[in-house]
């Protein structure tokens, strides 16, 4: 018996054996009438199911779906009617707010709207066992999911006669098709996507497992490559020895010369004057040095701009340490890290002062607290205080004077921002230290909060005697300019440029390879681990071999990191200890004498998976270019079109990279797309970095491609490796081939399946070419580049084969 006609067949019988509601409690009507509606009647599986889910102190009776949550059941036991308002009986659909007159029923929609929205569930549906009602509770167009309609089934006998709608909207096959979206929130069929593959594998995405070796390697490898850096003892030296200089324009870019040199460059011309870049090529600017601590400048913060991730901290540590040291061997260097404080502070202008409390203690031995020092601050306010009426206690009371000047000293110091100000003043009076200041990694936090922030610092430079540091990103600094609350002001600004990541990386893995060799030497490498140092260094020469000859990896993280060096690091880390990197295969041909190659392939699938046996979009750094929105498969080649073709216009524009999005729009309704389709994309672009926007991260507003979007429709799409992941993300609009494509663990079944999928978007795409002209992605081309690829990706694969059986 098919799903459907045993899904009726088990509503009949749940029908005649409970034919009116009784008074049963919550748990029996579970138990007897919903678990055998959403089990037996409309073809969910028990691992579907999630019961009483915990979240936020609040429990959900049923939170049902495949891959992610699709909607949330709360269950209200038999004896509790929903009261449906007259004339609503019988009818399959009903405004939600003709369901809000009534009390109880408002309550309850009401109660299982608010579960729907704090877990992002989009689909609310009550049922007592003989009623159900369905909505949905998290919109994304812009409708208050109050104002919506609603799905409802007043008894069980409703449901028997109208199965098909009960199966075709709630069932686990209805709601894969999204027909109740269709339904409730009036989509044509057309512009919805069909189901992914990924919605069909159990457990997706599953975990990469990995030997002890593996594990061993990743604990091990992040001590020596990732924290060797926050190492005090080795802080000097990590930056003498791993420190790159910003402002080489990339060898190995996708993109422009003329792209990558005008990153600041409307920066600097909408800001004359005001705008200098870190370095020269002389080195360090001067202003940064000799010029940083002079009067001039100490009225105004120095504001460091720069991209996420380009190396503004490493820089300001390096100008700190190393270029600056002789001339702030007296300063007072005071540090705070919003990328590692804790949740947002209320006040943020207390949080500051007592971190920077706080550092003068813990690094220098200065109490700003302690009793002798405070009245050493305050001479002159307690001398005056003496001059005024309570003066006359001294004599006639001195218990009650000192009292009253205790309470004046304990107000002033609680004051804690004016009180540091205060103390770093008398310091400077009294020893000749002045304070710099630093405010680092703002751009980690929200914009209201950098806006906060660069207000302290400018208050703090006004005020005073000292410099103060402020790193931000230039998008977030030159928006607050023009529209935000730091119009008024004009501050230093120097921009940092990123430095040559594989130079980087190069740099990290050479310095790691020797602490790792003093570590062999000093007996401290941790004991009872399935790798020894040994191990790690000759695991260590074959990444740092790779990073001096292996020219394909460095293009490939230089363009995916997009001048990221944190990001850059990142694919490096997620290599080392990888799943899908066979570590006992690394070391045994080091045994053997020899230096493993590490294969592209193998890079690139511990950089697109991570941990996960599947690709899962939202944990991967890299972008599934074929993701469409709406049931049109010629949108599987929309956003690459969107990236070459903004990649060509802004090439030879002049224009900084920067292409009006009113072009793009153009381009592509020339193309057929639908602005609704064109939108999507461009979000998705820029939310995975393949674009960015002139505007933070505004859709609106003109873009240029990254170096990241380039190489991914260029290089990345040609590859077997890409497509293999992709393939479980991306809906597949022929019914027959998407019965064709199916879950696949083996490498041939793969590679067999990528030829499907291949073979499927060369159908999509001669559908497409037919209707188009002016196409800046021509798909045909990488199709043939593909199928070379997948062609030598065949031929390794049974040449490992044939090796293994020739053991065996």
């Amino acid at each position: 018996m098919d799903p459907y006609a045993s899904g009726l067949h088990n509503l009949e019988i749940l029908k005649d054996a409970h034919p009116s509601p009784t008074n049963s409690n919550e748990a029996t009507t579970r138990l007897r009438l919903i678990d055998r509606l959403i089990l037996d009647c409309l073809g969910w599986n028990p691992e579907d199911l999630v019961l009483e889910e915990h979240h936020d102190g609040e429990y959900v009776d049923y939170a049902i779906g495949t891959r992610a949550k699709s909607l949330i059941v709360e269950a209200k036991k038999e004896g509790i009617h929903f009261t449906l308002p007259p004339g609503v009986a019988g009818r399959r659909q009903v405004e939600i707010e003709t369901l809000l007159t009534t009390t109880d029923t408002s309550k309850a929609i009401q109660q299982v709207l608010g579960y729907c929205q704090k877990r992002g569930v989009p689909i609310a549906v009550l049922a007592n066992g003989h009623q159900l009602i369905a909505f949905f509770a998290s919109r994304q167009d812009g409708v208050p999911p109050l104002k919506g309609r609603a799905l409802i089934f007043s008894s069980i006998q409703e449901m028997c006669e109208d199965f098909s709608i009960l199966w075709s909207h709630l069932s686990k096959e209805g709601i894969a098709t999204r027909n109740l979206q269709r339904a409730l929130l009036g989509k044509n069929p057309i512009a919805l996507s069909p189901e992914k593959l990924s919605d069909r594998i159990p457990g997706y995405p599953g975990f990469r497992p990995r030997t002890q070796l593996e594990t061993d390697l990743k604990i091990i490898g992040g001590l020596f490559i990732q924290d060797l850096e926050d190492e005090e003892e080795v802080e000097d030296q990590f930056l003498e020895e791993c420190y790159c200089s910003s402002g080489a324009l990339s060898q190995y870019a996708l993109v422009s010369k003329e792209i990558l040199r005008a990153r600041y460059a409307s920066v600097k011309r909408e800001h004359p004057g005001q705008v200098e870049s870190a370095y020269t090529k002389k080195g360090v600017n001067p202003a940064l040095t000799t010029h940083a601590m002079s009067q001039a400048l100490s009225r105004r913060p120095i504001v460091i701009l720069g991209d996420v991730g380009v190396g503004k901290t490493i820089f300001l540590r390096h100008l700190i340490r190393i270029d600056a040291k002789d001339i702030l061997a007296g300063s007072l260097v005071l540090y705070v890290d919003f990328g590692r404080e804790p949740a947002l502070a209320s006040n943020l202008e207390d949080f500051v002062a007592k971190r920077l409390s706080d550092q003068l203690r813990d690094t220098y031995n200065i109490n700003i607290r302690e009793r002798n020092f405070v009245r050493a601050v305050y001479n002159r306010d307690i001398n005056q205080f003496k001059q005024e009426p309570a003066g006359y206690l001294e004599e006639d009371d001195p218990a009650e004077f000192r009292r009253r000047e205790l309470a004046m000293l304990e107000a002033r110091v609680n004051d804690g921002p004016a009180h540091l100000r205060r103390s770093l003043e008398h310091i400077r009076g009294t020893s000749k230290r002045s304070p710099l200041v630093i405010l680092d990694n703002i751009d980690q936090r929200p914009k209201d909060f950098q806006e906060r922030v660069f207000l302290i610092g400018q208050s703090l430079a006004e005020t005073w005697p000292g410099t103060v540091f402020i790193s931000l990103r230039p998008s977030t600094f030159f928006e607050s300019r023009s529209s935000g609350s730091l119009a008024a002001y004009q501050p230093r600004m120097f921009t940092i440029a990123p430095a040559r990541t594989e130079q980087v990386i190069l740099k990290r893995l050479i310095f790691a390879r020797a602490k790792v060799e003093e570590a062999r030497e000093g007996d401290v490498f941790p004991h009872g681990l399935s790798i020894d140092s040994s191990d790690l260094s000759a695991y260590m020469d074959v990444l740092i071999k790779a990073f001096e000859s292996n020219d394909d990896l460095k293009v490939l993280i230089d363009n995916l990191s997009g001048g990221n060096l944190r990001t850059a690091l990142m694919f490096l880390y997620a290599f080392i200890g990888s799943g899908y990197v066979s570590t006992q295969r690394v070391l045994e041909v080091a045994e053997r004498g020899g230096l493993y190659s590490v294969p592209m392939h193998e890079f690139l699938r511990a950089i697109i998976f991570g941990d996960h046996e599947h690709f899962q979009p939202s944990a991967s750094a890299i972008c599934n270019l074929f993701d469409i929105s709406e049931n049109d498969g010629r949108e599987h080649f929309l956003l690459p079109n969107i990236l070459a073709h903004v990649q060509r216009l802004g090439e030879s524009a002049g224009r900084d990279g920067f292409v009006p999005i009113d072009e793009v729009y153009d381009f592509t309704q020339g193309l057929g797309f639908s602005q609704e389709q064109t939108g999507n994309q461009l979000q998705r672009g820029l939310a995975k970095r393949l674009l960015e926007s002139s505007s933070g991260e505004s859709a609106s507003a003109p873009c240029r491609v990254t170096t990241n979007g380039s190489y991914t429709y260029r290089s990345l799409v040609q590859r077997f490796v890409y497509i293999d992941a992709m393939i479980v993300d991306t809906p597949i609009v022929d019914a027959g081939f998407r019965r064709r494509i199916q879950d696949a663990t083996s490498i041939f079944d793969r590679l067999d399946r990528a030829c499907i999928f291949k073979e499927y978007l060369d159908s999509e795409w001669a559908r497409f070419e037919a209707g188009a002209t002016d196409l800046s992605f021509r798909w045909d081309l990488t199709s043939e580049a593909l199928d070379r690829d997948l062609s030598d990706a065949r031929y390794r694969a049974e040449r490992a084969r044939s090796k293994r059986e020739s053991h065996e």
